[in-house]
């Protein structure tokens, strides 16, 4: 009779952990949709103090910002240019930035419209399982619920690994098509650098974003493994592909360093994979055993 709740209390855990996680995503959206706010308005007035030009420039190209800004020959060394140049992508970006946060704010309200309260409800089924269960001693019968409920953590636990393995899955897919488009754009001398350089920008941002997402993911798991996934570099991954960018192309020997830079922070994010998939598989084990023990509770009662 116990098994009918089996399924009733892991949706109510279920239902919890996303109400709680939604709860905090939203508020960290908030806080998000804040900072960028702020950066846009810092680098605007900073921008319209020291050349207002700059803001004016209508291309979204990234070469023709390059040519516009940086200008040619000895004028592309300049720091002060270089300076404006990194603002500017970084003013673009941050645009893109609040619009694609504003979009998640509304999805995760419209989401948590519709989620039922399921805290007491949780707590509820967890004391009918046990008893239907015939146990006369009263600290087997606690021992018996508190295995219930760490069974349930450990699951929920699980279920935010995978979520931390999804974005980071994506991250990895939007640094591979960086990569894939910084070796297609080959040197500045290539006819379609334009279109491929374009491309990567967008697909950085995209990495940008995702590894902001597997960054917090990360920070909701328990590591029972006790194992430490660095994550720390991945905030930075914006200003180093600017500033490389930027580097090669003052330099024109190709398009080397922001390579260099999407493939050290893809090496980075394969490592912290490799780390997660370790403790799903530990985590997994361990529900296992946890499972055990209650039938060996269950079936001694």
């Amino acid at each position: 009779m116990h098994n009918k709740y089996n399924e009733k209390i892991s949706d109510m855990k279920k239902c919890i952990q996303k109400k709680n996680k939604l709860n905090m995503l939203l508020k960290q959206t908030e806080q998000d949709i804040i900072k960028e706010k702020l950066l846009l308005n810092k680098i605007s007035a900073e921008l319209m103090k020291d050349n207002h030009e700059v803001l004016k420039i209508e291309s979204s190209d990234i070469i023709s910002l390059f040519y516009a800004i940086l200008g040619k020959d000895e004028e592309k060394n300049s720091k002060e240019r270089q300076k404006l140049l990194k603002a500017r992508l970084v003013y673009d970006q941050c645009k893109n930035n609040m619009n694609y946060l504003v979009d998640e704010t509304k999805k995760i309200v419209d989401t948590l419209a519709n989620l039922q309260v399921c805290d007491e409800e949780y707590e509820e089924l967890i004391n009918k399982k046990v008893e239907t269960i015939y146990i006369d001693d009263d600290e087997t019968r606690q021992d018996l619920k508190g295995l219930i409920k760490r069974k349930e953590n450990m699951n929920a636990n699980i279920i935010e690994i995978d979520e931390a393995i999804c974005f980071g899955e994506k991250a990895l897919d939007s640094i591979e098509k960086t990569i894939a488009k910084l070796e297609a754009a080959g040197d500045f001398e290539n006819p379609d650098i334009n279109k491929n350089m374009n491309d990567a920008r967008e697909y950085a941002e995209q990495t940008h974003r995702m590894l902001g997402k597997f960054k917090k993911e990360i920070s909701d798991i328990t590591m029972v493994t006790g194992t430490e996934i660095a994550v720390g570099a991945f905030e930075n991954f914006s200003d180093l592909f600017f500033d490389s960018l930027i580097f090669d192309w003052v330099v024109q020997a190709g398009i080397s360093k922001s390579l260099d830079a999407a493939k050290n922070t893809k090496n980075q994010l394969d490592k912290a994979m490799s780390k997660l998939y370790e403790e799903k598989v530990t985590e997994e084990f361990m529900v296992r055993h946890i499972e055990e023990q209650i039938n060996e509770i269950m079936e001694k009662a």
